[in-house]
C-alpha cells in the first residue's frame, strides 16, 4: 500500500504565458490596495484549469501522460484573452476571486470535454459541476468593503489601452502536481504541445 505521502496531487490545466502572468500580478497588487483576501495567487501559479484528477501513485503517471499526448495530437492551438473578473460565493464574502476569459471558448470547452474524458477512462471521474472556465487569483475574502463588487468588475477590460496585449494563443495543457504549503505551489510535470495535423 502507498502511504498518502508519496501520492501525487495531480491537475491539467492550460498555462498562462509568463508575460500574461505579470500583467495579472500587477492587477492583483493594485486590487490588494483595497481588498483583503486571505491567499493570494502566486503568479507562477496562475492557470486556466482544466480536470483535477487527485492523488495519484508515481506509478499511473505514465497513463495519464500517454492520454493527454492523445489529446494534444488531435488539438488545435486557438486564442484566448483576460476579459473581466469576478468573484465565486456570497457576495459579501466571496470564497474566490476570479479573471474571466473570452476569444476561442469553444474551442475550450471541447478540448476540456476531451481531457475530461481521456482521465474518465482511466479512472478519474469528472467534476459534477459544469465546467465554468476562470483563473482563480484570490481565495476568502476577509475585508468589509461595501463596493466589493466594483473593483474586480474593472479588472483586465478589453477595452483598455493594452486590450490586445492580454490575448495569447492556448496551444498546450500541462499536468500540475499541487505541493501544498510550498511557493509557488504548482509542478510542470509533463507539457504537451497540440499537434494535430503534423
Amino acid at each position: 500500500m502507498i502511504a498518502a505521502s508519496e501520492m501525487h496531487r495531480l491537475f491539467i490545466a492550460v498555462p498562462l504565458p509568463a508575460a500574461l502572468q505579470n500583467k495579472a500580478a500587477d492587477a492583483m497588487d493594485r486590487l490588494r490596495q483595497v481588498q483583503s483576501y486571505k491567499k493570494w495567487v502566486h503568479p507562477q501559479d496562475l492557470h486556466l484549469t482544466l480536470t483535477f484528477i487527485g492523488d495519484v501513485p508515481p506509478a499511473s503517471i505514465a497513463a495519464i501522460e500517454t492520454e493527454l499526448e492523445k489529446v494534444a495530437a488531435r488539438s488545435n492551438p486557438f486564442p484566448l484573452r483576460l476579459h473581466g473578473a469576478g468573484t465565486f460565493g456570497l457576495p459579501h464574502s466571496p470564497r474566490v476571486l476570479w479573471a474571466g476569459l473570452d476569444g476561442g471558448m469553444e474551442q475550450l470547452r471541447r478540448l476540456q470535454a476531451d481531457v475530461e474524458g481521456q482521465m474518465a477512462a482511466l479512472g478519474y471521474p469528472p467534476e459534477k459541476r459544469p465546467y465554468s472556465p476562470h483563473i482563480t487569483l484570490a481565495r476568502q475574502y476577509t475585508g468589509d468593503d461595501p463596493a466589493l463588487e466594483e473593483a474586480p468588475a474593472a479588472l483586465f477590460r478589453p477595452d483598455d489601452a493594452d486590450g490586445s496585449a492580454l490575448a495569447w494563443i492556448a496551444d498546450r495543457i500541462v499536468l500540475y502536481r499541487s505541493h501544498l504549503g510550498r511557493t509557488p505551489m504548482y509542478e510542470p510535470v509533463r507539457t504537451v504541445v497540440f499537434h494535430a495535423g503534423g
